[in-house]
C-alpha cells in the first residue's frame, strides 16, 4: 500500500472499520533520496509495531555515522607517510576531502545523521500518536 493510499484510508469516514484499522496502523515516513546527482522526496509506510525496532535500527545507524564523524576530524590532519611529493599530495588531498565543505566527507556524514535524527523523530511521533489515539479509544469504550 501506497503511503498516500494508508492516509487517504485511515482518514476516509466511509472505509469499513478492519480495512481503516488496518491503514489506522501504518505511520508515513517522509524522507529523502539521492538520485543521479540529485535529491527527491520520497516516502514509506511503517507497520507501527516495527516502530520500536526501527528507531533502535536508525539510532545504532545514527551513532556508526557519528563515530565516523569523528574519524574525519583525523583525517583532516593527517600525516604523509613519507617526505615525497606524492605523498605530501596524497595527505593533503586526503586531509581536504575530509572537511565539511559540499561534497566533502563530513558534510555527507552529517547530512547523514541529519537525516536519521529526522526520521527518528517522524517515528518516534508517529508512535506517539498512535498510542494517544488508541488511548483515547480504549477510554472511550469503557
Amino acid at each position: 500500500m501506497q503511503p498516500e493510499q494508508a492516509a487517504a484510508l485511515a482518514a476516509s469516514p466511509i472505509v469499513p472499520g478492519p480495512v481503516k484499522a488496518a491503514a489506522a496502523t501504518m505511520a508515513v515516513v517522509n524522507t529523502y533520496i539521492n538520485t543521479a546527482g540529485g535529491v527527491q522526496k520520497a516516502s514509506f509506510t511503517v507497520d507501527i509495531e516495527q516502530i520500536p525496532g526501527l528507531i533502535e535500527k536508525y539510532k545504532d545507524a545514527r551513532e556508526k555515522l557519528r563515530k565516523i564523524l569523528q574519524k574525519s576530524y583525523r583525517l583532516r590532519s593527517i600525516t604523509p607517510p613519507g617526505e615525497d611529493e606524492i605523498s605530501q599530495q596524497m595527505a593533503n588531498s586526503l586531509s581536504k576531502m575530509a572537511t565539511d565543505e559540499p561534497g566533502c566527507l563530513a558534510e555527507a556524514v552529517r547530512d547523514g545523521i541529519k537525516r536519521l535524527t529526522d526520521q527518528i523523530n517522524q517515528l518516534e511521533a508517529a508512535l506517539r500518536d498512535y498510542r494517544s489515539t488508541d488511548e483515547a479509544a480504549t477510554a472511550r469504550q469503557i
